[in-house]
């Protein structure tokens, strides 16, 4: 089913995370269409529990089972949430009699197609937000400048990574040995890791690193990321940033990056490729931002205390007078758009300075709160993290070209 015959149809959306909010915005503004209303589990905890998106109601499961009858079924169940959890929600559904032909699962695939299509569209209608300048995508890449200040140049500025594949002279590629010397991608890997049920190859340019060393005899992988200096003791709290860590002190490639045991850049090897050939039109690479109602100032409040916050805030207005006048104009207030994940691919140099500035945050962040940073398991500087990049890349939006990339989830 092609996303646009939800416009036939009357359907709902299982999930109601990042990328059910994301989803919803993209089919909305492309197809002109919105959802009866979300499905969720039921929450573990009333404080879990979320009641709308956007003014569209958020129904659990057990809700919609006693409603059922005194309200219109959908046509089509939308499941929008990692692919690690659709094979349970499929099976979920079935149980409520739901047949396949109305159930459309949003792979990874779908998901970054539809989010490339709607970051294409608001980029062509000119109301991009200021801080989205290029995109790039798994299989395309956009530049937007073009389009950005009103002009004409947009379609000149584009290119596409998998039309020039087709006629690429193999000939002029790089070697594999420099791909893999000059791109350095840290896959954080940990001990606690669940198995992935399916095999992945790979792209030769990914590390894969243990995070969390220090705390555990156990070996997951060659690299580890209590070599030399590190911060791997801190890895509860600190998460995969143990590993962006060990990048920035202890790689000397062109190019670094980050990315999870499950989530990794929709970016091919021969992508990667003709990234490097066009270095200069480039300084960073992120995943798409996911979308946030009402904005993203609520984002951390789900995820980070309000003690938390106030002293990441206070730390940056110690340390980054300049970030915090940033974020105090509104860069988040009011921002629906935010970056996920702790994933970064980006030139050395930007790299580092972003490593600079986070870990100083973070650092004095730790001092500031209560119970102090080392003294908590609770991954709260792993959170943070997401929040620092978002101000970090919002406020460097005019420094750094940015480009964008689909996510893979592995399962």
């Amino acid at each position: 089913m092609p996303l646009q015959s939800l416009s036939e149809h009357s359907f709902c959306i299982y999930g109601a995370g990042i990328v059910a909010a994301s989803a919803y915005t993209a089919i909305e503004a492309l197809y002109g269409c919105t959802p009866l209303f979300f499905l969720v589990s039921d929450p573990e905890s009333a404080c879990d529990r979320l009641y709308d998106i956007n003014g569209i109601p958020v129904k659990t499961l057990s809700e919609w089972k006693t409603q059922v009858l005194c309200h219109r079924l959908p046509e089509r169940y939308l499941v929008a949430t990692p692919e690690a959890h659709h094979l349970a929600i499929v099976e979920t559904l079935h149980a409520l009699q739901i047949e396949d032909k109305r159930i459309f699962l949003l792979t990874n695939e779908r998901e970054n197609e539809l989010m490339e299509a709607y970051y294409a569209d608001i980029l062509g209608h000119n109301t991009v937000p200021a801080f989205l300048s290029p995109i790039n995508t798994g299989a395309h890449v956009y530049s937007a400048a073009g389009r950005k200040h009103g002009g004409n140049g947009a379609e000149q500025d584009r290119f596409f990574i998998e039309e020039e594949i087709e006629e690429w002279d193999a000939s002029t590629a790089y070697e594999q040995p420099y791909l893999t010397s000059a791109v350095h991608v840290y896959q954080a890997k940990s001990h606690m890791d669940r198995p992935l049920l399916h095999h992945f190859a790979l792209p030769s340019y990914i590390r894969p690193i243990q995070v969390g060393a220090d705390l555990t005899e156990e070996s997951i992988a060659d690299l580890r990321d209590n070599d030399g200096e590190s911060i791997s003791a801190k890895n509860r709290n600190y998460c995969e940033l143990t590993a962006t860590y060990y990048a920035w002190k202890h790689s000397d490639a062109p190019y670094k990056g980050i990315c999870h045991y499950r989530r990794l850049f929709d970016i091919k090897e021969e992508q990667m490729q003709r990234l490097l050939e066009r270095e200069a039109e480039w300084d960073a690479i992120l995943p798409y931002p996911t979308v946030h109602y009402p904005n993203i100032s609520a984002q951390h409040s789900r995820y980070v205390r309000g003690e938390d916050w106030n002293a990441v805030l206070r730390a940056l207005k110690e340390l980054e007078p300049a970030y915090y006048k940033a974020y105090e104009q509104s860069i988040l207030a009011e921002e629906r758009f935010f970056y996920n994940f702790n994933m970064l691919l980006a030139k050395s140099a930007v790299f580092d300075d972003y490593c600079s500035f986070l870990f100083r945050v973070l650092e004095r962040t730790e001092q500031l709160v209560t119970p102090r940073g080392w003294e908590r398991a609770d991954r709260f500087a792993g959170y943070l993290g997401e929040n620092l990049t978002t101000i970090y890349f919002l406020k460097n939006r005019d420094k750094w070209k940015t480009l964008y990339a689909g996510k893979i989830w592995l399962t």
